[in-house]
């Protein structure tokens, strides 16, 4: 595999192995305003949530205030900068370092942009490639950001970027990073009045958290940002021997589609961009600008097939092989083909390559395809959205998803006795489609942002027949024994999104995207683009309610048990009013000191009967045995409670779960009332203490805690037939409560959630 242009840090070209990062620093929402769009116009929720910051509010807030926007989310300090070796660094606006400073002038152009002292080529080439497309540039880069006063200028600019599968808005001040000259340290425009490229690259630092987080990447995955389009790679070294036509073909053909292309040399050993003889830079990232034929300079000889390519640098070392700008290929060309092909002879970074001498020296190309969810795209040459149109023939499916320990990180197919624990997907390509094309793109997400190397990450297909399917998910005796059934897949690699393209006949398909090693956990995204009319869909357990475990004692039992008469005092005693109404907080104290109080004893649980049976009086000794527990475990609570220890004070987190679980409880049958009577207060109790007696069949050490691999058949055994999907959330939470072993008031707050979950699925199916 080829090394990759301006490599992240911490990554490499092999697959990852070892211990993944915690998966509790993983996000599920955005930190930014989600956007949508109708026929390219903006549309934001009409509910915007305090923790989101909105440019038009914003800005009106600073205008009637006559002040200048000055960012808290990336303040002007280093820690946005996040880089030690820039010091002393100045944070100065645009109209303070050029008065006649202008956000556009004369449009925007791909030789606008030059790239400064931060290592973002990727960014940048990215960028450049986005200027061809007017109408997608106006959607990253909204028209209303200007300096003039007129246009109310407030110190304020948006853009707008695409983020696992939605648009997001990025707020910025228009400060910038100069160094102690007044120079611009990063990212400026060719023209020094010029400053659009400088902000969009401070809002996609601000979008990944800092400057510093932008130090090395790939051009596609800015190019995806930019555009929310799949993407692929080729080896162009690879392709050289016969794939010629092959190659062309992808460029031609992706050029007509709107398709983004960037291209790299394979990094210098020393890590610095150190120039080839030809003039081409390794480790560097280059835009492919324009792709085109000419007629062959021998009369009856094929077309020269050329690539116009931009470093970002702009200025500075360019190719000087044939078609460079001086050499004399060009001279054979009159001048109207010269027009025609856009030459220019310029120190602007640009030049010309044919694709035999791309093949021969570049490593990588780079592609990112426009996402069928952009509506079309334009015909060449054409600025706005009444010019003719091409609509794509290609429908998007995508689905989020998660990788975590124990429960759906699996690994490859190699370690076959944990790989049916991963998230598994059907494909129906619909009959009558033979031949069908699609497209499978896994995207791992988060892990710029949150300064995580990226996972090593892949997927495998089957073809599979209803039969597979009965049993959901597919079950390890299917991967076992049916090798043969694999008719596709990617390859693994550490990159943000590994993608396939596979021709598949009618029929069902089965995808599962894992990671190489078992127990790396993160979040992914599934996209699958296909024909018209097919599916996707998660294979995955339906979740619902079952049947309780065998096991434990039957409901009506326990009403008949001291423990149950012990529960029934405690409701008398703080029932208030004639009613006998229990309010919330009662309850949580009920609950807390008969099932969670940390310093109760643990309570013996009855063992299995035996078919000997046991007489009267051994039956007489067993229960007085349990009344002077109930009662000596009483005593011990009061002892607690008159020593002044608050309940509150002994455990705050766990006092915290407690108050989800009655709020869930409460819910469910107390019709919105704060208050219980006795009937619904049974049916309470013996919830949970059911769910307490299947905690303790699982603690089968007598540790108090459960492992989290035991949690699914703990829920199974409380009457819950789980997913993936809810067992990931309550995985999550245990993460998000730093408990790395499950407890039972973290049990019981699961199997809260578990029956809430489908109680919302039964409500909303009515």
């Amino acid at each position: 595999m080829a090394a990759q242009a301006c490599p992240t840090p911490n990554s490499s070209s092999a697959h990852v192995k070892g211990p993944s990062a915690p998966f509790g620093s993983s996000r599920s929402s955005t930190r930014f305003l989600p956007v949508t769009f109708e026929n390219d116009e903006p549309r934001y929720n009409s509910t915007i949530s305090n923790h989101h910051q909105h440019f038009y509010t914003l800005r009106q807030q600073c205008l009637s205030e006559g002040r200048l926007f000055e960012d808290p989310d990336f303040p002007a300090t280093d820690a946005s900068i996040g880089m030690p070796k820039f010091t002393n660094v100045r944070w100065k606006r645009p109209k303070e370092l050029t008065p006649t400073a202008r956000f556009f002038i004369d449009g925007a152009s791909r030789l606008d942009i030059c790239q400064g002292a931060l290592n973002d080529c990727w960014l940048l080439t990215a960028a450049t490639n986005l200027t061809s497309h007017p109408w997608l540039f106006r959607r990253v880069l909204p028209g209303d950001n200007s300096f003039q006063q007129e246009q109310q200028y407030a110190g304020a600019f948006h853009f707008r970027f695409w983020e696992f599968g939605q648009w997001v808005e990025v707020v910025i001040d228009d400060r910038l990073p100069t160094d102690a000259t007044g120079k611009l340290l990063f990212g400026r425009s060719a023209n020094g009045d010029e400053y659009w490229s400088a902000l969009l690259e401070k809002a996609y630092a601000k979008f990944y958290g800092s400057y510093g987080a932008l130090d090395g990447g790939t051009a596609r995955e800015a190019m995806q940002d930019l555009t929310g389009g799949l993407t692929e790679f080729y080896q162009p070294k690879k392709m050289a021997d016969g794939q010629e036509d092959q190659l062309w073909d992808i460029l031609r053909s992706g050029s007509e589609m709107g398709s983004l292309f960037a291209c790299n040399l394979k990094s210098d050993p020393t890590g610095e961009n150190v120039a080839t003889r030809e003039g081409l830079l390794r480790g560097h990232s280059y835009s492919i600008t324009k792709v085109c034929s000419i007629p062959g300079l021998v009369s009856g000889s094929d077309d020269i097939r050329l690539l116009r390519i931009r470093n970002p640098w702009g200025t500075g070392i360019e190719w000087n092989g044939r078609w460079s700008d001086k050499s004399r290929e060009w001279k054979s060309l009159n001048q109207a083909e010269r027009k025609r092909v856009g030459l220019t002879v310029e120190n602007d970074g640009e030049f010309w390559i044919e694709l035999v001498d791309f093949m021969k020296h570049f490593d990588r190309l780079e592609v990112c395809h426009l996402s069928p969810e952009l509506h079309s795209i334009e015909e060449d040459g054409a600025g706005d959205r009444t010019s003719s149109t091409r609509r794509y023939r290609w429908e998007l499916s995508a689905l989020d998803g998660q990788w975590i320990r124990d429960t759906t990180a699996g690994g490859n197919i190699s370690f076959l006795d944990t790989f049916p624990l991963n998230p598994q997907y059907t494909i129906h390509v619909q009959d009558g489609t033979t031949g069908s094309g699609v497209v499978i793109a896994l995207m791992q997400k988060y892990r710029r942002a949150d300064s995580l190397p990226s996972l090593t990450i892949g997927f495998t297909v089957y073809r599979v027949t209803v039969e597979d399917l009965r049993q959901k998910p597919v079950p390890r005796e299917f991967f076992q024994h049916h090798d043969h059934a694999i008719v596709g897949g990617s390859i693994f690699i550490n990159a943000r999104e590994i993608s396939c393209r596979l021709t598949l006949d009618a029929g069902l398909y089965l995808v599962i995207p894992s990671t190489f090693e078992p127990g790396e956990e993160g979040d992914y995204l599934l996209r699958i683009f296909t024909a018209r009319g097919n599916t996707l869909c998660e294979n995955d357990a339906t979740l619902c309610f079952g049947t309780l475990d065998d096991r434990i004692t039957e409901q009506g039992k326990f009403f008949d048990t001291p423990r149950w008469a012990l529960l029934a005092n405690a409701f008398y005693n703080r029932a208030e009013g004639d009613k006998q109404l229990l309010n919330t907080a009662s309850l949580c104290d009920i609950l807390w000191e008969q099932f969670f109080r940390p310093n109760v004893p643990k309570r013996a649980q009855p063992k299995p009967q035996t078919s000997g049976g046991s007489s009267p009086w051994r039956k007489f000794y067993s229960c007085v045995l349990q009344l002077c527990a109930c009662f000596w475990i009483q005593s011990a609570m009061r002892k607690s409670r008159r020593a002044g220890e608050p309940i509150v004070q002994e455990d705050q987190a766990h006092r915290e779960e407690l108050e989800r679980i009655v709020k869930l409880l409460m819910g469910r049958i107390a019709d919105g009332q704060d208050t219980i009577g006795y009937e619904q207060y049974r049916t309470i109790a013996r919830d949970v203490y059911q769910w307490e007696s299947v905690f303790r069949l699982y603690d089968m050490d007598g540790s108090g805690t459960l492992d989290r691999r035991e949690l699914r058949h703990a829920l199974r055994s409380s009457g819950f037939n789980t997913n993936n999907r809810i067992l990931c959330r309550l995985q999550r939470l245990m993460v998000e409560l730093n408990r790395p072993q499950i407890e039972l008031i973290e049990y019981v707050l699961c199997a809260a959630e578990c029956r809430h979950a489908i109680d919302v699925i039964h409500r909303d199916a009515a």
